[in-house]
């Protein structure tokens, strides 16, 4: 061997996802590592399709606060004594629980998941708690700046009724209360599908069916329709006297995962933003300095997408930030971006790609993504076939098709 020589590298073809055809509502990654994980999926529960957002949010992280036996504290400790894990969750579409333990005691953990949660009662005193939690968070964060500017940009992006960028204020979160919590636990934690990761070996229908959780023949994966954007203001400055960082958001409406030029997008936001080897964190941060930190994203929702570039600076510096922003965005609307620079990009994205199939529970994660947007069986090789034959020709015209500077939302928080 060489050592002289970089070793060859070869591009990804194809990914092998590991997702199995469903036993009914039932879905399975094979893992033979002792410990299990098992996802209890409520399609059409999320936050982006319920009637009550909050109360969504909040159902969920209640959900195991105790029942007329049993206090949250003997819950928990039930649940710590077998040496499992239990997260509860609510996303724009669906409301979880996720449940980590050993495959031996997988009955005993579902028995206590499933009793603590179907005879949930909210009790008054975990209720009352929890909303006091949550004011001084909420105190706490609008003395950021952050905080400031991301909730103004996603109802810039969205509008502000959109189930996404709609925000709670203290009002608000003294209006939930025992009623609402179970009218949403009641209303909408029915038709489960299941993701299970653990040993082949493992009858998880027969199990799930005896600790009383309901089986069919077919999985329901969505219920309910997708609220479509509503158009903001262009443009917002938020006042934050004293503040030295202000923190600057750009963003628009882009293409779904389902649009032809999506791949293409993705791509190029990786070349823009997505990355530590960027253009924006090339030139503004370590370049020029000007700012702690500075990155571009995209938020998938199914029939669209949401572009966002997020950077935090010294207040007497966020005009030229923005202008940097601007300049980076119309270099790659008039120059071709360099066949390494596309060769790294693409690399680097097709190998993010691949970790996120590295190892059965990441695999489940995915799954259950793959499942929520209701993506085609192809999507993942489709995805890295469109990566792999991007041109930067083609990255050109993404740049000037979906990014003129004009089409951007602007916010800024801090001392304006």
């Amino acid at each position: 061997m060489n050592r002289q020589l970089a070793p060859e590298i070869h591009s990804i073809q194809h990914i092998h996802t590991g997702f199995k055809a469903p036993q009914g509502n039932i879905f399975r990654i094979d893992s033979e590592e002792g410990v299990f994980k098992l996802e209890i999926i409520f399609p059409g529960s999320g936050f982006g399709l319920v009637s009550d957002k909050f109360a969504a949010l909040y159902g969920m992280d209640l959900l195991m606060s105790g029942t007329e036996n049993q206090s949250a504290l003997e819950i928990s400790e039930s649940i710590d004594a077998l040496g499992a894990y239990v997260f509860k969750g609510c996303d724009y579409y669906t409301s979880f629980i996720t449940v980590y333990g050993l495959n031996s005691d997988i009955k005993n953990i579902l028995n206590i998941v499933k009793k603590s949660t179907e005879n949930c009662i909210y009790p008054l005193h975990e209720v009352n708690v929890f909303k006091n939690r949550k004011i001084s968070e909420l105190n706490i964060n609008l003395n950021k700046t952050n905080f400031l500017a991301n909730r103004s940009i996603n109802q810039q992006i969205l509008g502000k009724i959109h189930p996404f960028s709609t925000i709670s204020d203290e009002e608000l979160i003294l209006s939930i209360d025992q009623e609402k919590l179970q009218s949403f636990k009641t209303t909408y934690l029915k038709e489960p599908y299941y993701i299970y990761t653990g040993p082949s070996s493992t009858n998880i229908k027969d199990i799930l069916s005896e600790v009383g959780y309901p089986i069919s023949d077919i999985a329901v994966l969505s219920k309910g329709s997708e609220s479509q954007p509503q158009e903001g203001l262009s443009e917002v400055l938020i006042s934050k006297t004293g503040s030295t960082q202000n923190s600057i958001r750009l963003g628009k409406i882009l293409p779904g995962r389902t649009e032809k030029d999506y791949f293409k997008i993705s791509l190029f936001n990786l070349v823009l933003g997505g990355y530590f080897g960027s253009r924006l964190m090339k030139n503004i941060r370590e370049e020029k300095g000007l700012t702690y930190g500075i990155h571009s994203s995209i938020t998938p929702f199914k029939t669209y997408s949401v572009f966002k570039i997020s950077s935090e600076c010294n207040n007497t510096l966020t005009e030229t930030v923005k202008l940097e922003i601007e300049k980076e965005i119309q270099v790659l609307q008039n120059e071709l971006i360099s066949e390494e620079e596309l060769r790294t990009a693409k690399n680097y994205l097709l190998g993010s790609l691949m970790r996120n199939f590295d190892g059965a529970f990441n695999i489940s994660e995915r799954y259950k993504s793959f499942l929520e947007l209701e993506s085609e069986s192809d999507f993942y090789d489709r995805y890295i076939s469109a990566v792999n034959t991007i041109t930067a020709e083609d990255l050109k015209e993404c740049a000037n098709n979906y990014f003129t500077i004009n089409s951007f939302k602007y916010c800024v928080a801090g001392e304006i």
